[in-house]
């Protein structure tokens, strides 16, 4: 789909002489196919009905018109949608037929493809929007198939299973790749731009569709597997989605982040790291994030965990733009949940804390995973896109560049009638600053409006040039002047700033030292002061407080009774 349309005009629509309708473009948002104007087969126009007043819309057929005559977008629709009477609602649909309008409504979010502003045409048959092109685009593609046939189709239950509805899908962006690439060898720019955004949207369904069809994927070893690329076909396996997520992991975690300066808004790149941090901060995880977010660790966990990270240290490496790419946000992220599961694994079954917290690293690294997979399908469709959209811009503007020269040759040459451009050629100054360029030149050619106009030889020319060079010349020089004299001054304050700043580390040093020798000597007279105020002990107190001192040496004293004989006395007798 999306033909290339090459420089023919296409015709007008049938309406009244008096007021011609407005081409529908192939690049633009089909704007004016809402406002063709509606008539009846005599040439009458409808009646006007009047303000305020509401009108019952009749469901009225749509009637094929003239073949040669191109159709509105949105009348071309309608006319599919009618083919297919038996169409169900969409709240009707489950199982795979669920997953399959649920993939669908995704691709038509699709800038390229919305409806709304449709960049590029895959809504309809090509020939109902460009006639002209019908028997070229008939040789060419043999299936012919638009996205909205496969949805009716998919509503009026046609398809057997989710793979032959894939197939279709897949086949109106690989029918535009067969029709353009003709074009894209010869360097056509519709059929480039065609070609090249159809291989990318096959590229992105293919991942879309092994992510969201999850429900009929198979276990198949035997089926052909595709690692990377723009497939015109592909199986609902287990193996391809593995092999889908490792294409987008490479695309996306390898990619380098649009770095800002800190302090100021986030790229669109730092947003997509900034929303997965955010992704682990709702409100109903609160309890469960709680073991992740702070840098509190226990005593040992070091011994186990060789590099220790929380949530808010990855925040603040995202704000300080030490990330270099998406990839190392996501490791981090990661490590926080798996250095949980490590630590907790062994006492898990034996302290509550720690199987709590091992249960909600679980829970949370699930969280993660599947924010990662909405990010990795987000992420690499706009890092395809814009390579696209860069390499579509590039060649448009050589496109109109030559067109521009072709426009001033053809114009010189009725100026000058019989001339050669040997002779004489113009000069075209332009100052335009490239990242790539074929050849460094050591002067550039500034642009002067006055001069667009102006035909010089080519003694003048380079008389002209050798005059700028050295105006540029001067200039440098007087530059490098300036520039000298900034920096000797720049280095001047550079030396007073850090004289100051020696200054005044000497004049606090000072200044804390005289502090600390000040309260010291006020500590030294308080002691003495309250030892003269203190009464005089007894000493019997002194005497208490000594036999109290555990450091005193102990006397022991030990008592003996000696034993004393007894001396027996005879007694005298008297005579």
């Amino acid at each position: 789909l999306g033909g290339k349309v090459g420089e023919k005009k296409r015709p007008a629509s049938p309406v009244p002489e008096e007021r011609p309708s407005k081409r529908v473009s192939i690049k633009g948002p089909l704007r004016t196919a809402s406002k063709a104007v509606s008539t009846s087969s005599s040439g009458k126009s409808a009646p006007k009905s009047k303000p305020g007043k509401k009108i019952a819309k009749s469901p009225t057929k749509i009637t094929p018109t003239d073949p040669s005559v191109p159709i509105p977008m949105h009348v071309a629709i309608a006319s599919i949608k009618e083919s297919y009477p038996g169409r169900r609602q969409n709240k009707d649909l489950e199982g795979w037929e669920a997953d399959c309008l649920k993939f669908l409504r995704q691709l038509m979010k699709h800038p390229w493809v919305s409806a709304e502003r449709p960049k590029y045409i895959f809504h309809v048959p090509v020939f109902s929007v460009f006639p002209e092109i019908r028997d070229i685009y008939a040789q060419k593609v043999e299936t012919p198939m638009d996205l909205t046939t496969a949805e009716a189709k998919l509503l009026s239950g046609v398809y057997p299973d989710a793979e032959v509805f894939i197939s279709d899908i897949a086949l109106v962006f690989s029918n535009a790749i067969t029709f353009n690439k003709e074009g894209h060898d010869v360097g056509e720019p519709m059929s480039c731009a065609y070609y090249e955004a159809s291989t990318h949207l096959l590229k992105y369904i293919r991942w879309l569709s092994l992510e969201l069809i999850e429900s009929s994927l198979i276990d198949c070893s035997d089926s052909p597997v595709v690692e990377s690329g723009s497939a015109s076909s592909w199986k609902l396996t287990i193996r391809n989605r593995e092999m889908a997520r490792k294409e987008m992991e490479s695309t996306v975690f390898n990619e380098l982040l649009d770095k800002t300066e800190p302090g100021d808004k986030f790229s669109w790149s730092e947003q997509e790291c900034e929303k997965l941090l955010k992704s682990l901060r709702h409100t109903s995880d609160n309890k469960r994030m709680g073991f992740f977010v702070q840098m509190n660790f226990p005593p040992d966990y070091t011994a186990f965990i060789s590099k220790p990270i929380a949530w808010e240290k990855c925040q603040e490496k995202l704000q300080q733009r030490r990330y270099n790419n998406i990839g190392e946000t996501v490791a981090d992220l990661r490590l926080i949940f798996s250095n949980a599961l490590k630590y907790n694994e062994g006492a898990r079954h034996v302290s509550k804390i720690s199987g709590i917290a091992y249960d909600s690293a679980i829970h949370m690294s699930r969280k993660l995973e599947s924010a990662i997979d909405k990010m990795l399908l987000s992420f690499g469709d706009r890092i395809g896109r814009e390579r696209i959209d860069m390499i579509t811009s590039h060649r448009e503007m050589e496109a109109t560049e030559r067109a521009e020269e072709e426009q001033r040759k053809q114009e010189w040459e009725k100026e000058n009638p019989g001339s050669t451009v040997e002779v004489k050629t113009k000069l075209r100054i332009v100052h335009q600053r490239s990242s790539h360029r074929k050849k460094m030149t050591d002067f550039e050619f500034p642009f002067y409006d006055e001069q667009d106009n102006q035909v010089e030889t080519q003694a003048d020319s380079l008389q002209h040039a050798k005059a700028l060079y050295e105006k540029q010349r001067e200039a440098r020089a007087n530059m490098q002047e300036i520039a000298l004299s900034i920096g000797i001054s720049v280095f001047k304050r550079h030396q007073e700033s850090a004289a100051a700043k020696a200054w005044a580390y000497q004049m606090a040093y000072k200044a804390h030292t005289k502090r600390i020798s000040i309260e010291k000597e006020r500590a030294e007279a308080k002691k003495e002061a309250r030892a003269d105020e203190a009464p005089g002990k007894p000493m019997g107190a002194f005497v208490s407080l000594a036999l109290n001192d555990n450091k005193r040496k102990k006397i022991k004293m030990s008592m003996s009774i000696q034993k004393t004989k007894k001396i027996r006395r005879s007694k005298v007798v008297g005579f």
